[in-house]
C-alpha cells in the first residue's frame, strides 16, 4: 500500500490530476449508486473509453435513466468519460486490487454486472464479483503474443483470474485462440469483433471542423496523432524537410498524453520553429507559424477530418502502435510505422487493402507524406479502400449485446 501511494503521489508531480480523488483508490465512493441494476463497465485509459462509447450509447439509447458506472486508471481516462458523457454516467477511479479495498467498493453499491473493456485481469477483484455471484465479461479482449508470453510467466495466477469470467468476446480469432491458450474455458470464448468500429463521429463533426478550417484559413496541414517520446523529434525533421516543398505547410503534432505537450513545444523551439499551443491558438496563430502542438484533450478527431493525411504514433518507437480506425473514419489517409502489435489485425486487413501507408524510416516519412498531399486521386483511393474494411467489420455491438445480456 505504501509504494503504491508513492507511485501515485511520484506520477502526479508530471500530472497533478492523479493526486485528485485519491481516495477513489482505495475504495471509497462518493455519491455511490443506489440502483441495484447498475451496470459497471471499466474502461482503463483513453482507447478503452472511446472503445466503449458505442456499448455505453446503446444502453443510454434504449433507456436514458439507466444506472452506468464507468471506471478508470488514468486522469485522461476519467477525462474522457466526462467529455463524452457529461452527467448521464457515474465515473470514478477503479480501486487498487486489495482484497479488503475491492470488498469496501463493491459494498458501496450491488452491479448486476460487471463489463471490462479489453484486457484487464485483476485477481482480488475477479474473485470477489464471482464471490458475490456478478456476472463479469471481458469485452473487445484482445491478447497480443506479447501479452501472453507475459501472462504465462504466472500461468496458475492467470487460469484462476481467467475462470471467474463469464465470457469472453475477443476482437478477433487469433485473440480467441491466444485466450483458449492461457487457460479461459473455450466454451466461454467466442469472436465478437472490434467495437471501434462501430464508434461514431461525434455530432458536431461537420461544424468543428468548419470552424478549425476558418482558423487555419488555406494552409497546407498534416497531423501527427497520438505520438509518443522518440517520434516527435522524427515528425520534426521530416517537417523540417517537407517546408522546403510547401512553404506554407502546418504541422498539428498531438501527443498521446496532453502533459508532454510544453516539453514538445520546447522540442519546436530548439528545432528554429515557431510553435503555437492549441490552446492559445486563437490569440496566436500566424503565418509564420510552422507547428501547433496539441495541449488538451478530445480534439484529435476534428483536426483529423481537418487534414488530408495523418501520421498515426506509437508505431515508430516499440510501443505497440495507436487506433488508426478514428482518422479513416474522419476522412484523414493513414500513415504508420511497423510497431503495430498492439492493432495487429486492423493494420494487416487496412495494409492488404492497400487503405494505409506503412513505413520504416523518417525518409519513408518524408516521401509518403509529400506523395499523399500532392495526389488527392491516391488518398482518395485509400480512403475509399478502407471504407470498405470499416464496413465489413461492422456488427460488433449487437453481438456484444447479445453475449453479455444487454439486448
Amino acid at each position: 500500500m505504501p509504494l503504491a501511494f508513492l507511485r501515485l503521489w511520484w506520477r502526479g508531480f508530471r500530472q497533478p490530476a492523479y493526486r485528485s480523488h485519491w481516495r477513489e483508490r482505495l475504495g471509497y465512493v462518493s455519491g455511490p449508486v443506489e440502483n441495484s441494476d447498475v451496470v459497471w463497465i471499466h474502461a482503463v485509459s483513453v482507447g478503452e473509453v472511446r472503445a466503449a462509447a458505442p456499448l455505453v450509447n446503446a444502453l443510454l439509447q434504449r433507456d436514458p435513466g439507466a444506472a452506468l458506472l464507468i471506471t478508470t486508471t488514468t486522469p485522461t481516462g476519467r477525462d474522457t468519460v466526462a467529455q463524452l458523457f457529461s452527467e448521464r454516467v457515474q465515473c470514478c477511479y477503479l480501486p487498487w486490487d486489495l482484497p479488503f479495498v475491492v470488498q469496501r467498493f463493491l459494498s458501496s453499491f450491488n452491479p448486476q454486472k460487471l463489463i471490462v473493456m479489453e484486457t484487464e485481469l485483476w485477481p482480488n477483484l475477479f474473485h470477489s464479483v464471482k464471490q458475490r455471484g456478478i456476472p463479469l465479461y471481458l469485452v473487445n479482449a484482445r491478447l497480443s503474443d506479447a501479452s501472453l508470453r507475459g501472462y504465462r510467466r504466472v500461468l496458475p495466477l492467470a487460469r484462476k483470474t481467467l475462470s471467474c469470467v463469464t465470457s469472453i468476446a475477443a476482437q478477433s480469432e487469433a485473440d480467441v485462440s491466444r485466450f483458449i491458450a492461457l487457460g479461459a474455458p473455450e466454451e466461454r470464448v467466442q469472436c465478437a469483433g472490434n467495437l471501434k468500429y462501430e464508434v461514431e463521429l461525434p455530432t458536431d463533426f461537420d461544424q468543428r471542423r468548419s470552424r478549425l478550417r476558418q482558423q487555419f484559413g488555406q494552409r497546407t496541414l498534416w497531423v501527427a496523432g497520438s505520438t509518443h517520446p522518440g517520434e516527435d523529434p522524427i515528425m520534426l525533421s521530416a517537417h523540417a524537410r517537407l517546408l522546403q516543398r510547401y512553404p506554407d505547410c502546418l504541422l498539428l503534432l498531438v501527443p498521446r498524453h496532453p502533459e508532454r505537450a510544453k516539453e514538445v513545444a520546447a522540442l519546436c523551439t530548439q528545432s528554429g520553429m515557431r510553435v503555437v499551443l492549441y490552446s492559445e491558438l486563437a490569440e496566436l496563430l500566424s503565418e509564420n507559424t510552422r507547428v501547433v502542438v496539441v495541449d488538451v484533450l478530445g480534439e484529435l478527431v476534428y483536426l483529423y477530418g481537418l487534414a488530408p493525411l495523418a501520421f498515426i504514433g506509437g508505431s515508430l518507437v516499440p510501443h505497440g502502435g495507436q487506433n488508426p480506425i478514428e482518422a479513416l473514419q474522419a476522412g484523414c489517409a493513414v500513415i504508420s510505422g511497423e510497431h503495430v502489435e498492439n492493432f495487429a489485425d486492423s493494420y494487416r486487413e487496412l495494409e492488404c487493402a492497400g487503405a494505409v501507408s506503412c513505413i520504416k524510416a523518417e525518409a519513408d516519412l518524408v516521401k509518403v507524406v509529400d506523395d499523399l498531399l500532392g495526389d488527392a486521386e491516391l488518398r482518395q483511393r485509400q480512403l475509399v479502400a478502407a471504407e470498405q474494411v470499416l464496413d465489413g467489420n461492422r456488427g460488433a455491438l449487437g453481438r456484444v449485446l447479445a453475449l453479455t445480456d444487454l439486448l
